[in-house]
């Protein structure tokens, strides 16, 4: 069998592959094209949004800044002013290395005056910074009203005019940055702030008179944990004008009186025996189911009209300490023992422990043997 091939056609058909090839392509350049266009135009657009937005915020900031603006005229042109005199004024005196001077009479005046804004904006104290502030204006008027007074055809006019000149910008910087004034407080606040600083130092006297007093507790591992006696002090000065805490009473109460629930039992029992010791022996009670009829003392304790006990009488802590004072001239005290002058004058052990205390401060005088 014979074959036979077609040169014709294969030309046809590579051709007609070609031009496809070439179609795509154009086509694939169109689309890339119009991606690039598009992605150029969405640029355009977001700078001009953000060129917008740059404007619309310059504008703000300028309309809420207006009197700023305004008043940093004041500020920028008198500093420039002064600044070209003084370098003027420095190249006369020290030759070409003068042009400096004004970053010694200006520069050192506005740096003092910047930083004391910024320490009052972050809530910083400022008192210091003002002093380099004004300092350095009175250095810079006074190198200013010499420049004006000796300069050629000038005077003492020209000087002090060059002196306003030279420290009108920062006085106008700082009258711009200032704080606002406070408030003019009450009549009644400034005396409850008055009285909240008095107990406050009376507070802290008393702390530092209780650290003097208070004892220590010895830890293993060598600390020690300050231990204090609680009550109710108040201050008063030893023989040698020390402060130190001494007892007291709250009104209305007495130093050896009652101080709690216990306290206040104690006392009743004390008194009821010491009012049984003088009537004579108890009798025994009898048991809740004898039928032995009720003895002489049970008797006299149910009449009628008896009343309660009476509570035993308060005493000062100077009347306890002058009773204090009389039983170790007498000797029958061991003024160093709070169990002694506890069953002595038959007071509260807590007021005991607080007239050995006081006692042992040197509170009271010496007494003679």
């Amino acid at each position: 069998m014979t074959t036979f091939y077609d040169h014709k056609a294969e030309r046809v058909a590579a051709a007609a592959q070609a031009e496809e090839a070439r179609a795509n392509a154009a086509i694939k350049h169109a689309q890339a094209q119009a991606k690039l266009m598009a992605a150029q135009s969405e640029q355009k657009r977001l700078n001009a949004k953000a060129r917008g937005e740059a404007l619309a915020a310059a504008a703000g900031w300028l309309r809420g800044h207006v009197v700023e603006l305004a008043l940093s005229v004041i500020v920028v042109v008198p500093a420039v002013m002064a600044w070209s005199a003084m370098a003027a004024y420095g190249y006369e005196v020290y030759g070409p290395v003068g042009w400096g001077l004004p970053l010694f009479s200006e520069a050192a005046m506005w740096a003092f005056a910047f930083a004391s804004h910024a320490a009052r904006k972050s809530g910083k104290p400022t008192g210091w910074l003002q002093a380099g502030v004004w300092t350095f204006a009175a250095v810079a008027a006074a190198l200013n009203f010499l420049h004006g007074a000796t300069m050629r055809g000038g005077g003492v006019a020209d000087g002090v005019v060059m002196a306003l000149v030279s420290v009108g910008g920062v006085v106008a910087h700082q009258l711009i940055t200032a704080a606002p004034m406070r408030s003019r407080r009450t009549h009644a606040e400034r005396r409850a702030a008055r009285t909240e600083r008095i107990a406050a130092r009376r507070v802290t006297r008393m702390e530092r008179a209780a650290v003097r007093r208070a004892v220590g507790e010895l830890d293993a591992d060598g600390t020690v944990r300050l231990l204090y006696a609680p009550g109710v002090v108040t201050l008063r000065r030893s023989w040698t004008g020390r402060l130190r805490l001494d007892s007291t009473t709250l009104p209305g109460a007495g130093d050896d009186g009652p101080t709690t629930e216990l306290d206040g039992i104690d006392a009743e029992l004390r008194a009821l025996l010491a009012d049984e010791a003088d009537a004579g022996s108890v009798e025994a009670r009898p048991q809740p189911d004898s039928t032995t009829p009720d003895s002489a003392v049970d008797l006299q304790e149910s009449r009628d009209g008896r009343g309660s006990i009476p509570e035993p009488a308060r005493r000062s802590f100077d009347q306890l300490r002058a009773e204090l004072r009389r039983a170790v001239e007498a000797g029958v005290v061991d003024p160093t023992s709070a169990e002694s002058i506890r069953k002595t004058l038959r007071c509260a052990a807590r007021t005991a422990r607080q007239l050995r205390d006081d006692w042992n401060d040197g509170a009271a005088p010496a007494v003679a043997a």
